[in-house]
């Protein structure tokens, strides 16, 4: 099953919308550490579209689309944990 180039427009455009939502939020939030939460998740999204379709997992065994989410999962969560308890 392959995605259509539409589709495929419509995943870039939405990874594209989410970087900018991502790069333009305050790079300091003291008042606000909900945000590096919000961020984390928004990671978490933009890497499994691109897990799924762009490095052509979707037919893949679970089981590799099981570890390569599970290192996105390990290694955005730690870069997270690091940024609030520092």
């Amino acid at each position: 099953m392959h995605v259509s180039v539409s589709g495929l427009t419509f995943r870039w455009l939405l990874l594209l919308a989410l970087t900018v939502l991502v790069a333009f939020s305050p790079g300091n939030s003291q008042g606000f550490p909900y945000l590096y939460f919000v961020v984390w998740g928004v990671t978490l999204i933009k890497g499994w579209i691109i897990i799924q379709d762009f490095m052509e997992l979707r037919q893949a065994p679970a089981i590799l689309r099981r570890m390569v989410f599970g290192w996105l999962l390990v290694t955005t969560s730690a870069v997270t944990l690091t940024a609030v308890y520092g």
